[in-house]
């Protein structure tokens, strides 16, 4: 008797949490909405309605920001969530680079932080990596209790346990490197590691005006080509976290230089544009990039060219596989460059995404751009703390199912 009345305590207890979790994700994503508004959407009894979101007031994960008016009936009451109730930081390595963005729980920047220098060294870069952060949460005057970890993006650096060799200049000395881990024990917050294509796409989504879409893959385009993937409101990891590695996809033969020859990156990516110019992928920055397309340069038309080929392919094989609402293309590339791309994208290869009515472009450019990781990496922390549903995704990462939402 006992046992079953423990079962049913623990039951209830998680019942509670994950319509807690529920409810303010809506007001995240959604709000300001009132009671009335949440149980039209979520379909829970009022009391329950009220129950929780009188306790989310009183812990101030929310607020009350307006009434009805004009309108029949009681005036209802709009809740929000309070912007100030959490923090997170988000950090993006790239090589050569580091880029520290802290925000609030609506990402609204607090404080950025840029870092130049060398990363080939994963001990070095991670104190620096920590200096950072400890000198960013410093800067801005928040308390370190109140943020809710670190979002940290890093190229996929897994590339030693797959039968065909796959190298990253730069990154060689990463392999087998807990960069999360001691992150987390120099910074004493919890560390989320993600690829800079998920991160990209998570970022996107939660910065996407209106209702984002709930079934989306961004496209990335950096050293190498990669996407994240987001089905149901949900990154997509797969069985070992390689979901979205676009790149390493033969080529089929109108785009290779030799039918069958070669994979995607080899002509969609940093790495190739840098081949075809003779010139260090480092010295190719989107300044740079950007001044070559304004003048025309032909080598970079040549890449230009046989890209959108490439994109054009590229599209249709994620279209095909994940039916998304739109796709979206970033990456390292300036805007001129990704909207060119685009252009030369279309007309987009028949499918099914090709239908009469649609909301958004089947393939448009990203809004983020540059941003687009270190903001999507501030938004982890969040996401993975508020998600009703996040357990499949960061579960191996943290530990267990504990947030700072839970305690409040």
């Amino acid at each position: 008797m006992s046992t079953s009345a423990g079962q049913d305590g623990a039951g209830q207890a998680y019942s509670r949490i994950y319509n807690r979790r529920l409810i303010f994700e809506l007001l995240h994503q959604s709000g300001p909405l009132s009671r009335v508004d949440i149980a039209e959407r979520i379909g829970l009894k009022p009391q329950t309605i009220s129950g929780i979101t009188r306790e989310l007031l009183n812990q101030g994960l929310i607020q009350e920001v307006g009434k009805s008016v004009g309108q029949r009936g009681q005036p209802q009451t709009y809740l929000a969530p309070n912007p100030a109730a959490g923090y997170s930081l988000g950090m993006h390595v790239d090589r050569g680079r580091i880029s520290i963005a802290l925000g609030d729980l609506l990402l609204n920047v607090t404080q950025r932080m840029e870092w130049s220098g060398d990363t080939t060294d994963p001990v070095h870069t991670t104190a620096v990596m920590a200096e950072l952060a400890e000198t960013t949460i410093t800067a801005s005057g928040i308390p370190k209790a109140d943020i809710w970890g670190i979002g940290l993006v890093l190229p996929t650096l897994n590339a030693d346990t797959y039968e065909a060799e796959m190298t990253m200049p730069g990154w060689d000395l990463w392999r087998g490197f807990d960069v999360a881990g001691t992150l987390g024990a120099r910074v004493a917050l919890p560390v989320l590691l993600e690829n800079d294509a998920t991160a990209a796409a998570v970022g996107e989504l939660f910065s996407h005006p209106g209702t984002a879409p709930r079934n989306a893959v961004l496209i990335y385009i950096g050293y190498g080509t990669g996407a994240g993937i987001v089905v149901d409101g949900m990154p997509m990891k797969g069985a070992r976290g390689n979901a979205g590695e676009l790149g390493l996809l033969p080529l089929p033969a109108p785009c290779a230089d030799t039918a069958g020859a070669g994979v995607i990156d080899d002509q969609l990516s940093l790495h190739a544009i840098a081949r075809l110019l003779q010139r260090p992928t480092e010295d190719l920055t989107p300044d740079v990039l950007g001044a070559l397309h304004m003048q025309r340069d032909s080598n970079l038309m040549r890449w230009m060219e046989t890209a959108a080929h490439t994109l054009r392919f590229l599209v249709a094989v994620v279209e095909t596989a994940f039916d998304p609402e739109t796709i979206f293309l970033g990456g390292v590339l300036p805007p001129s460059m990704l909207s060119a791309l685009v252009e030369r994208a279309y007309p987009l290869l028949p499918s099914l995404s090709a239908v009469r009515e649609r909301q958004l472009p089947r393939l448009v450019v990203a809004s983020l751009l540059a941003d687009g990781p270190v903001i999507g990496g501030m938004a982890l922390p969040v996401f993975v703390n508020t998600q009703p549903d996040f357990r499949h995704l960061y579960i191996r990462q943290v530990g267990s199912d504990e947030r700072p939402f839970d305690h409040r």
